[in-house]
């Protein structure tokens, strides 16, 4: 019987240990599976528009106990500038801030931009152009300054403003040194140099559109243009009431200066014509035909003949077929 009781009691231990080992594993198991979920639930942000100075847990991973997202780990790149973190550096800063991520592969990594606002190159140009007026360049001109991809990335929160604050100015090469301010008398001020050249401009007539030779130019064809001093020609008309109403003799390209040479006067009366002629005095206005024995422009002085009178005398065209007699050289 004692036997019996010893043998049952060896059994029952034997049960209970095989019991508590397998709770132990199952136990084991279980928070294996948790950790790992935890692990899978934090992901890696492949990239990330930050706004501030610093770079940010919650910047980096997804997931992650709130608490932690606001820890920052980091300077953040310049404004307009981006950074890239590789996994050996993701993975230390996860080890030292207890997040439980790894690195799956090599390749992981984030990419940090810093947001900024932009002061393009023509707000610059418009900048300088002010600063070289107030130095007593005359206008018109324009700028060419040295790097027109140069361009001014400032904090988003930052005074977006912009100013010449110095300027070394040779008049005689036209060249310039100009000191670029941003952000003056504040914590963000930053200055940066830029060199450039101006150029005097001349403003003439040009055409808009092609117009062929023998055509007389309309006033819708014509307009003014800015062109360099240096690139327009000395001969080259200025006024562009010498170019309306002229006939083209020889055909000038769209959007050029233009020269005397290719227009004339167009021919109003033309020899063997008939036209009228005006006499016109403080007392009396008379009209009479005549016959051209000339051709001749607006503003010429031609011969004809007085048909009434049979009489060869000078006038004046001033219109297609008109013309205006001259008392004091009618023959």
């Amino acid at each position: 019987m004692k036997i019996k009781n010893i043998i049952l009691s060896l059994a029952l231990l034997s049960l209970g240990l095989s019991t508590e080992g397998a709770f132990a594993q199952s136990s084991q198991g279980s928070n294996s599976r948790n950790a790992q979920q935890i692990t899978e639930n934090i992901l890696l942000k492949p990239d990330a528009l930050i706004d501030g100075e610093y770079v940010t847990l919650g910047d980096i991973f997804s997931g992650i106990d709130p608490q932690q997202a606001d820890i920052a780990v980091a300077h953040a790149p310049q404004p307009g500038k981006q950074v890239v973190l590789d996994y050996r550096w993701l993975y230390g800063i996860a080890q030292r801030h207890s997040v439980t991520w790894r690195p799956r592969t090599t390749a992981d990594q984030v990419v940090i931009t810093r947001a900024s606002q932009t002061i393009t190159i023509d707000e610059i140009r418009d900048a300088v152009e002010i600063a070289l007026i107030d130095h007593g360049v005359q206008q018109p001109f324009t700028v060419d300054l040295s790097s027109e991809n140069f361009q001014i990335h400032l904090p988003v929160d930052a005074l977006n403003d912009v100013t010449i604050s110095a300027i070394e100015l040779n008049s005689r090469t036209q060249r310039f040194v100009a000191s670029v301010t941003t952000g003056e008398q504040t914590a963000q001020q930053r200055t940066y140099r830029i060199s450039g050249k101006y150029y005097p401009l001349s403003t003439v007539p040009v055409l808009v559109e092609p117009v062929s030779r023998g055509h007389i130019i309309r006033p819708d064809q014509v307009e003014y243009r800015d062109f360099r001093s240096e690139r327009v020609p000395s001969n080259a008309i200025r006024d562009i009431n010498d170019v309306i109403g002229k006939e083209v003799i020889r055909p000038t390209n769209p959007n050029e200066p233009m020269m005397f040479r290719d227009l004339t006067s167009p021919i109003l009366v033309r020899r063997g014509s008939l036209v009228i002629i005006r006499l016109v005095t403080a007392n009396m206005s008379l009209t009479a035909r005549g016959k051209a024995l000339e051709n001749g422009s607006k503003g010429d002085v031609i011969r004809v003949i007085n048909q009434s009178s049979n009489k060869t005398i000078q006038v004046e065209v001033v219109a297609e077929n008109e013309v205006r007699a001259l008392p004091a050289m009618s023959q």
